[in-house]
């Protein structure tokens, strides 16, 4: 690999990708040690080229070439504006899971004028090096402590405590530990969920509801100094902080897990934003059921795996409906469960595959497609599960065969935009 500066670099990928015009897939892969490696694909052929950034001065970030060279290629591909930038947020977030991030490009479409789709994939492997630019250097490795490790010993904060007793934060720790385990469990044996776990082994804390402040949550944070503020002075001091902010973003360093001890209805976990309330800024949050009907291991790390991409990929409080995002978070999902599940869950989505090609339509009695062998091999992926939880994996399984139906991630996105209106 011949050094090249940044600004060789970008043009020499811009120029290659103007002069492959059958290109249907782009991949600009961080390599260990600083390297890159830009792959095009080609029906038949895939072309990989590896470089090394080095400046005369010595310099050189790997992570501001990629991210210089996305922004280059975007009026090439096309990439539209929101592309681009989320393609910079996911890099950032992969590189903050102290993973080796890659930008992946799809064409959808033979014009080149339709916008290209766009991903980032995290791949094993410790992104720093010391040509890091301080910006990029500031956000990784991640630390080797475990925000949830909070001893038996540890002093809580004054405010904690006056919303719970000591043994009622004990409790939501160990919940918390629980279902995250669940979720170690599902990416040990799956590639596609590795980045999504990282995410959430290195950036989720308990958080506790404030009782009576709705909408708030105190995050408890290990080893943090002694803090003897009341619960309604950091409240009253969250709002003043919050009320003149415009364009509110969460800390992209943080989630909460907010266990419920009580057992509930509740089955599954769910997304929520909140406010943060000893730091004073919008918080994502993870909720996590505490069910008298709990589901399977396995399931649940699938759901809080799910949940856990969605909040990876939020940065703003106030956003629009994405789609696009929508169809590729469900896709994530699809990507873990053929992982996992096999034969089980390959065959369950093939007959709600060849049911929607007869039918023509989406089907009116999806529950009813799978054969009694069919649903026990399903359900087999998960160890003994219960009706409910069954019929959720075969719903699921159906929404996999529709993606399929319809040719892929784009028009997937317009269906669940039609169905939603």
């Amino acid at each position: 690999m011949e050094p090249v500066s940044k600004r060789r670099f970008v043009d020499e990928v811009v120029a290659a990708t103007r002069e492959r015009g059958a290109t249907t897939h782009l991949y600009l892969m961080l390599r260990e040690g600083g390297g890159v490696g830009v792959q095009w694909e080609q029906p038949g052929v895939d072309q990989l080229r590896e470089y090394r950034l080095a400046e005369p001065d010595g310099s050189g970030c790997p992570h501001c070439a990629i991210l210089d060279a996305v922004l280059a290629l975007s009026p090439v591909l096309p990439l539209d504006t929101l592309r681009t930038a989320r393609s910079r947020v996911q890099y950032e977030t992969i590189l903050r899971a102290g993973m080796l991030p890659s930008p992946a490009f799809a064409r959808q479409a033979a014009s080149r004028d339709v916008t290209w789709l766009a991903d980032c994939h995290g791949a094993p492997g410790n992104p720093h090096t010391e040509a890091d630019c301080a910006e990029h250097a500031a956000l990784g490795p991640p630390v080797a402590t475990d925000p949830l490790d909070v001893g038996p010993t540890a002093v809580l904060p004054r405010a904690l405590l006056e919303i719970a007793d000591a043994t009622d934060v004990r409790e939501r720790l160990r919940l918390a530990r629980d279902w995250r385990e669940t979720a170690a469990e599902v990416a040990r044996r799956s590639r596609t969920a590795e980045t999504t776990w990282g995410f959430l082994r290195n950036s989720g804390r308990l958080g506790v509801p404030a009782p009576g402040v709705p909408g708030m949550v105190y995050a408890l944070e290990p080893g943090a100094a002694a803090d003897d503020r009341r619960i309604a002075e950091l409240s009253a001091a969250a709002v003043r902080s919050l009320s003149g902010q415009q364009s509110p973003t969460y800390d992209a360093e943080r989630v909460c897990l907010v266990p419920d001890p009580v057992p509930g209805g509740v089955r599954m976990p769910s997304y929520a934003g909140a406010v943060e309330v000893a730091a004073g800024r919008p918080v994502r949050t993870l909720r996590l059921p505490s069910s008298r009907r709990p589901l399977s291991r396995l399931g649940r790390g699938v759901l809080l795996l799910f949940e856990a991409r969605y909040a990876m990929l939020v940065r703003h409080v106030q956003r629009p409906r994405d789609w696009e995002s929508e169809a590729a978070l469900h896709m994530f999902e699809f990507g873990m469960l053929e992982e996992l599940g096999g034969d089980g869950y390959v065959s369950a989505v093939a007959a709600h595959l060849a049911a929607l090609r007869k039918e023509g339509d989406l089907l009116a009695r999806p529950d009813k497609i799978l054969g009694r062998r069919q649903r026990k091999a399903l359900a087999g992926v998960f160890g003994k599960i219960d009706d409910e939880e069954l019929h959720l994996w075969g719903s699921v399984a159906y929404r996999n065969a529709i993606m399929l139906g319809l040719g892929g991630q784009a028009a997937f996105a317009e269906h669940l935009r039609r169905q939603a209106s």
